[in-house]
């Protein structure tokens, strides 16, 4: 069932089993699996199931940082969360992201990959993005072909898979089970304002929310869930600082510390050597349809005796925005994204990076590619339109375009590394509710940078030493290129980071925070390290892992 919070009367206390901060897919995964085993949930959403442009305010940040996307791009406070804007990129985390490495310092995960292994293959059924399976090596239908021709799989590996949702946005998907299930209340409405705890301070009392006028409503429940996002879980327990002067879970000082998202970007471009229409440039389909990608990745014992940053890259398609790539298809893309109806086509943050351009070509220049590459252009449009709108199923994610001089950028993204001065903390300012906004600062450092130079000389090496290719970097100052190019935000974790001891950080193994029994966290600000991949698909698997937890604490 739904209530929208508007209807409450000012004083309400809402009673349940476990009450979950945050209708995004942690949230939902989580309400949804624990009602299923018999738990009463009150599942509490900031924002309704449209976009609204004030709830989204409230999550505003003060102040300016030049490497952090506004979070307006970034997140959205409405049923669904950030799957509102999610392109559908999963990937899971690797065996390596949770080992003791020099390059991380003495941060430790106090979980291990094969504790989150286990709950991949429900993950990827939420996410709707196929088999849990992501090595094309392992699918028979995709294992007889190379990324290049020739490519020996040794240090650098091409068999490593990205999965595409189908796309999913889980405020639609999961709507109908949501307001089916007997045991599940979807609140609207009501944003969490403080965590308030009982007077020995190592418990929850109760919840306190407003409604978008102000009107407080109490929720008190048997175990309290954050599942916010990456940056709202920390600001809410950073502000309920009633009992605990410097925030909830701040014991040891490490409360919005450690910032981590990616270091991205395109610093080269690949000339191959081998047969360009062997090249496989952009997506396949697995035997169940699902849109796959291939990405190049290192051996893990590589990656260690270097001293490397977990890194993968991938062939991009020439920037969208420089006339000069000749294509009447990019040239078409580009000027959908930069028109009224490429905001329809994208979430405003993608759609932003992917018109971003170092060119000063007109649209002019643009449309001389199309007439000039019409029929191509047109049959794009056409059979892109139906296999990403009309087409059943599994849509397609994108596009890229065969080069035929087999000449690619590539594309990199690589593990930010755990710094303590990357972090975020509360900002004189409030939001319209009263509650503090963070200001953040999102650094990245010397060996950030270094980390992405090292991995693209090994991958030139590589190509050159196999004679199947070479690298050209576009920029001669690379270590500027590379700080230059690291902005992110979207991607947010470690801020209320993972530790065995209550002295390294935040939360403990079952992500509740350290001294709690009934407080826990289901975000990206969990991990210890984030690795090469993308967020959602992992932020799942650890509500997986929650869920299953919290089942055993509640019989």
């Amino acid at each position: 069932m739904r209530i929208d919070a508007n209807d409450l009367s000012p004083g309400t206390t809402l009673d349940t089993d476990v009450a979950v901060v945050g209708a995004g897919p942690a949230g939902i995964v989580l309400a949804l699996e624990l009602g299923r085993a018999g738990h009463r949930v009150l599942l509490i959403e900031s924002g309704g199931e449209s976009f609204s442009a004030a709830a989204q305010r409230l999550g505003d940040t003060a102040g300016i940082d030049p490497a952090h996307a506004p979070m307006s791009l970034a997140t959205r406070r409405q049923v669904g969360g950030a799957s509102n804007l999610w392109g559908g990129r999963c990937v899971p985390f690797d065996p390596i992201d949770f080992q003791v490495r020099d390059i991380i310092g003495s941060a430790r995960w106090p979980v291990t990959y094969d504790d989150l292994k286990t709950h991949l293959t429900a993950a990827c059924e939420w996410c709707v993005c196929g088999d849990a399976v992501f090595d094309a090596r392992d699918i028979p239908e995709l294992a007889g072909r190379s990324l290049i021709p020739g490519w020996p799989e040794g240090e650098m590996r091409a068999t490593s898979l990205e999965r595409w949702s189908l796309p999913t946005n889980f405020g639609r998907r999961y709507r109908a089970r949501l307001l089916a299930s007997p045991l599940t209340t979807l609140v609207t409405q009501l944003t969490c304002t403080e965590i308030v705890c009982a007077s020995e301070g190592l418990s929850v009392a109760h919840l306190v929310g407003k409604t978008p006028v102000g009107d407080q409503i109490i929720v008190r429940a048997g175990r309290y869930v954050l599942a916010c996002g990456g940056l709202e879980s920390t600001r809410l327990l950073l502000a309920s600082n009633r009992r605990h002067a410097d925030g909830i879970g701040n014991h040891s000082g490490h409360l919005g510390r450690w910032y981590i998202a990616h270091v991205s970007g395109c610093i080269a471009r690949a000339h191959f050597d081998t047969p360009p229409d062997e090249t496989i440039y952009g997506f396949e389909r697995d035997h169940s349809g699902v849109y796959v990608r291939r990405r190049i990745t290192f051996a893990p014992e590589f990656l260690l005796a270097n001293k490397l940053p977990n890194i993968a890259l991938w062939l991009e398609n020439p920037e969208l925005g420089d006339a000069s790539h000749g294509s009447g298809v990019l040239s078409l893309i580009y000027l959908l994204l930069i028109s009224p109806l490429g905001r329809l086509l994208l979430s405003e943050g993608i759609r932003q990076r992917k018109i971003k351009s170092s060119s000063s070509c007109g649209r002019g220049a643009h449309l001389e590619n199309v007439v000039r590459d019409l029929p191509a252009a047109m049959r794009f449009a056409v059979t892109f339109a139906y296999r990403r709108f009309l087409q059943r199923g599994h849509k397609a994610p994108g596009v890229y375009v065969r080069s035929a001089a087999n000449v690619y950028p590539i594309f990199y993204h690589s593990e930010h590394l755990p710094h303590y001065h990357s972090h975020v903390a509360l900002a004189s300012q409030r939001d319209e509710l009263g509650v503090p906004r963070l200001h953040t600062q999102l650094r990245c450092d010397e060996a950030d940078i270094q980390g992405v130079i090292a991995g693209h000389a090994h991958l030139d090496g590589y190509l050159r030493r196999h004679r199947i290719g070479r690298l050209e970097y576009l920029h001669e100052n690379l270590e500027q290129s590379v700080r230059e190019q690291f902005a992110d935000g979207y991607h947010q974790a470690g801020t209320t980071r993972m530790s065995a001891k209550p002295d390294d950080g935040v939360l403990d193994e079952n992500l509740a925070v350290h001294g709690f029994d009934d407080l826990f966290v289901a975000s990206s600000s969990a991990f210890v390290t984030a690795g090469q991949a993308n967020s959602t698909l992992m932020i799942v698997a650890f509500a997986l892992r929650l869920a299953a937890h919290l089942q055993r604490t509640l019989n």
